[in-house]
């Protein structure tokens, strides 16, 4: 039972062939962004004192860092701290389960703007519906109840055009 450290991710870090010399073309972490990523990984170590991580550390550190460059330092934090308090979730999570998490999460955010953008299109609709209805009212000779007739989807919006 052995539990990653700052120690062991740092060597695993600087001794990985994996992982390629630091070049100006392509973007890395900011110290700071690594020095928390590896802090946000022990922690989770912590949390699953049962799972040997020794051997999976420097693969782990790696693709973190990469979903960190992909995502966001915030995004992946966030679906750490989810993972957290998922029920069911007993081990350390890979890497693509927290990138699973965020994109699950940016699908219902989308939803959410996909959704308020919808409501606040047909609001602006009705609006314009009542305020185009009594000039149409007035040239036809038509009332109210013959405008609802012709036009049912704004029967009871009356009350949401002001």
């Amino acid at each position: 039972m052995e539990r990653i450290t700052r120690e062991e991710l740092n060597q695993a870090q600087q001794t990985s062939a994996l992982i390629p010399a630091r070049t100006d073309s392509v973007r890395q972490l900011s110290d700071s962004e690594d020095r928390h990523l590896q802090t946000l990984l022990e922690q989770m170590a912590e949390r699953y004192p049962h799972q040997d991580l020794g051997s999976s550390a420097e693969g782990y550190l790696w693709d973190y860092q990469r979903l960190v460059l992909r995502y966001s330092m915030a995004e992946v934090r966030d679906a750490l701290a989810e993972w957290r308090i998922t029920p069911g979730a007993k081990f350390f999570p890979r890497p693509d389960e927290i990138a699973e998490v965020i994109e699950c999460e940016r699908e219902g955010a989308r939803s959410q703007r996909d959704a308020a953008r919808r409501e606040e299109r047909r609001q602006a609709e009705i609006r314009e519906f009542w305020d185009w209805a009594p000039g149409w009212m007035e040239m036809t000779g038509n009332d109210e109840e013959e405008l609802l007739r012709r036009f049912p989807s704004y029967r009871g919006t009356k009350s949401h055009a002001a």
